[in-house]
C-alpha cells in the first residue's frame, strides 16, 4: 500500500489543545492588519493559539489570557520591532477576542 492510499490518523486527541473554530480566522483578521506577512507572523500565532488553547484547561481564564495576549506583544515587539502604538490597538483587539472567547466558555 503505498502513502496515498494509507489511511490518515488523526492527529486530535483530548490532550491536544484546540480552541473554537472561530477563534484562529478572527486572530488572521486581526493579524492581518500587522505591517508584516503572516509567514513572519506564523510562529507568534501559534503560540498564542497554543496558548489560548491552554488557558480552556485552567481554572482562571482571564489570568491565563492575559498572559498569552502580553507574551505575544512583548514577542512582537522584541523580535519584529512592533510599534508601541500598534501593539496599543494589538493589545485591544486581543482584549476583545479574549473576552468573547471567555463569554463562549
Amino acid at each position: 500500500m503505498s502513502d496515498a492510499e494509507r489511511p490518515v490518523m488523526p492527529t486530535s486527541t483530548e490532550d491536544t489543545p484546540s480552541v473554537p473554530g472561530w477563534v484562529e480566522p478572527a486572530l488572521d483578521k486581526i493579524l492581518a492588519t500587522l505591517p508584516f506577512g503572516a509567514d513572519k507572523l506564523a510562529p507568534f500565532r501559534a503560540s498564542y493559539l497554543d496558548c489560548l488553547a491552554g488557558c480552556g484547561r485552567a481554572g482562571d481564564l482571564d489570568m491565563e489570557h492575559d498572559a498569552c495576549r502580553k507574551g505575544m506583544l512583548r514577542a512582537l515587539t522584541d523580535s519584529l520591532g512592533l510599534s508601541q502604538t500598534a501593539a496599543r490597538t494589538l493589545e485591544q483587539q486581543l482584549e476583545k477576542l479574549e473576552l468573547d472567547i471567555s463569554a463562549q466558555v
